[in-house]
């Protein structure tokens, strides 16, 4: 995610609140309330979709890490490593980043399940 995209989620996130906070404060009328939850479920959505997202990046990236330490693994030879203590290391490790990259996807699954959700 681009720091562009950070900032301009945090303004967002920023001007919701303040425009809560004022709504609390000075007290709102039914269509302001309106407003401010149509703005807020906006913004939710848009968080709801980065986040989704930033899970699938994530994802793939241990992935890719888990490929790495299984193609480390099948090079490594019996001369080097007789007891296969290095080969058994390397696969545990990408067991490990292919259970993580698999919780991910899931965290990926359920935001968007809240993303459609929340735009019915």
């Amino acid at each position: 995610m681009s720091n562009n995209m950070k900032l301009d989620n945090r303004r967002s996130t920023v001007m919701g609140g303040v425009m809560l906070f004022s709504a609390v404060l000075f007290g709102c009328s039914g269509i302001a309330s309106q407003a401010i939850a149509g703005a807020q479920e906006a913004v939710g959505a848009q968080a709801h979709h980065e986040t989704a997202q930033s899970y699938c990046d994530q994802a793939e990236a241990n992935y890719a890490e888990a490929a790495t330490y299984e193609r480390r693994a099948a090079v490594q030879s019996e001369y080097v490593d007789p007891k296969g203590f290095v080969k058994s290391g390397l696969l545990t490790a990408a067991q490990t980043y292919r259970a993580k990259a698999r919780d991910l996807e899931q965290l990926a699954a359920a935001s968007k399940q809240a993303l459609t959700v929340a735009c019915q």
